[in-house]
């Protein structure tokens, strides 16, 4: 398993967790369904994210961040080989804006409470979902109308 580059191979050390501490530590990485109030860093207008106000991470407004208004070149680093790729990528994630949420910003209506979602129209606190109208309280849920509290 360990990879070989330039001819040098580089030894992949045992996992000292357990699967489930694991996969633990990776799920951290994504949040879907806490929402929260905070300042878009670049307008500084009020805006539903699933980053907190406390994250020292920059988050744009999903219109902001996908327009020609910023320029996400300036973010651009080269990489150093004399210093671990961890710490590199740890810096360059820490600088580049996130979005505020995971959606289809442009086919959406009445639905800012929504996060990790498609199209739709007038829907509140639904998390992975998609073509969905008049729906409230649901989790993973695809072409759904006027329906609450649905999961999967």
């Amino acid at each position: 398993m360990s990879p070989t580059f330039a001819g040098q191979k580089h030894l992949i050390p045992r996992p000292t967790l357990c699967p489930e501490e694991r996969q633990r530590r990776r799920l951290l990485f994504r949040n879907e369904r806490k929402l929260y109030k905070r300042k878009c860093d670049a307008t500084g207008e009020s805006i539903v994210s699933m980053y907190s106000a406390d994250k020292k991470l920059p988050v744009y407004k999903q219109h902001f961040r996908w327009s020609d208004s910023w320029d996400a070149m300036i973010y651009g680093v080269a990489y150093d080989e004399q210093k671990s790729f961890g710490a590199q990528f740890q810096n360059l994630f820490e600088a580049v804006p996130k979005d505020s949420l995971i959606k289809e910003f442009i086919k959406q209506e009445n639905s800012d409470y929504t996060n990790s979602a498609g199209i739709a129209k007038n829907c509140y606190m639904c998390f992975e979902m998609a073509f969905c109208e008049n729906v409230y309280n649901a989790e993973h849920v695809f072409y759904v109308n006027d329906s609450a509290d649905c999961t999967y």
